[in-house]
């Protein structure tokens, strides 16, 4: 060591051997146990994600569709019974009636990052003095008939169509004064037209006596889809009722152009059998359904002809609506 510079062996006195590093070298097992522990956590949360995706997504979108559909029943309900109560409140009255509006949701929520809304789409038609859907009340008295050229006639309807897509796909339809569901293994009738039939006893002769509201939607056609909620405002234009006689009794035909014809027929042969006047079908009463265009996807519709024998007196009440659907404007 005398050979070496003075500053070098001062130096290496002063440095403990420990403090010499050595250079690093890659430890095979320790590599492979990271790279093992990283596919695992992966394979864990990607199965993870597999079952919320396939399990509970499906369940928690079914449970928001079948909500929704929950609510709009509640809303096409609210409607039909206020313009029920505007009817019965204005029929032959002076006094201007009271606009309606009523919230329509069209779309049920989803869920954040993993499901988006279900759209729907909200379908206003209008009257028209052809086509369908229609319905038609025939009744001949002695003073005047009435019939499909006269006050006889209304049409039009509302449909919210939800093609849910983890619940039934369903329709709920506002037409002749009913609400109607309808999906893919049958329909029915949720809330029924005003309709009744009763028997009514003077001097000893008893008269059956029918009454009936229809209600006649005007406006512009229109259809809107997409999510959240739109208005539908509805402004009773005119009602009024008049009340035919038929000393000998005459029947009364109900004729219903519709596309959910299942629904009406069901009806009106539990409402009819069910009346206060002890109706008995075939005899006092008949229910008919036709189909046409059995065939077409678009243009099928139903023909169901009610027939009501010795109606006495026909209380008949026709009421005007003008309906338009659009935005809550908020």
């Amino acid at each position: 060591m005398d050979w070496l510079p003075l500053r070098f062996i001062e130096y290496s006195r002063g440095s403990p051997s420990d403090s010499i590093k050595r250079s690093p070298r890659w430890d095979n097992e320790e590599g492979v146990a990271s790279t093992v522990g990283t596919i695992m956590t992966l394979m864990v949360f990607l199965t993870f994600m597999g079952m919320f995706t396939n399990q509970f997504v499906p369940v928690w979108m079914g449970d928001n569709e079948s909500a929704h559909m929950s609510v709009v029943v509640d809303q096409f309900v609210t409607l039909k019974s206020q313009i029920d109560g505007l009817v019965a409140d204005y029929s032959n009255s002076l006094i201007a009636s009271t606009p309606l509006a009523v919230p329509i949701t069209l779309s049920a929520t989803g869920i954040p990052v993993f499901a988006g809304p279900t759209a729907g789409i909200l379908d206003f038609q209008a009257s028209t003095i052809t086509g369908w859907p229609s319905l038609n009340v025939s009744y001949s008295s002695y003073s005047i008939a009435l019939g499909p050229s006269n006050d006889g006639h209304t049409g039009g309807y509302l449909q919210l169509w939800c093609p849910n897509r983890y619940y039934v796909d369903q329709k709920l339809i506002y037409e002749g004064g009913a609400v109607i569901l309808n999906q893919t293994d049958g329909e029915f009738t949720i809330a029924g037209m005003q309709l009744s039939v009763t028997n009514y006893v003077a001097g000893g002769t008893t008269s059956r006596v029918l009454k009936i509201t229809q209600v006649d939607l005007l406006g512009l056609d229109k259809t809107i889809g997409g999510t959240g909620s739109k208005m539908v405002n509805a402004d009773l234009l005119y009602a009024s009722t008049t009340a035919y006689n038929s000393t000998a009794g005459a029947p009364v035909t109900i004729t219903i152009a519709t596309a959910h014809g299942v629904a009406w027929e069901n009806y009106f042969k539990k409402v009819l059998n069910a009346s206060l006047a002890d109706l008995a079908y075939g005899t006092d009463f008949t229910v008919t359904k036709t189909v046409y265009n059995p065939t077409s996807l678009t243009n099928k519709y139903y023909i169901v002809q009610i027939v009501i024998n010795n109606i006495s007196v026909l209380d008949h009440t026709r009421a005007t609506v003008q309906m338009s659907v659009g935005d809550l404007g908020i």
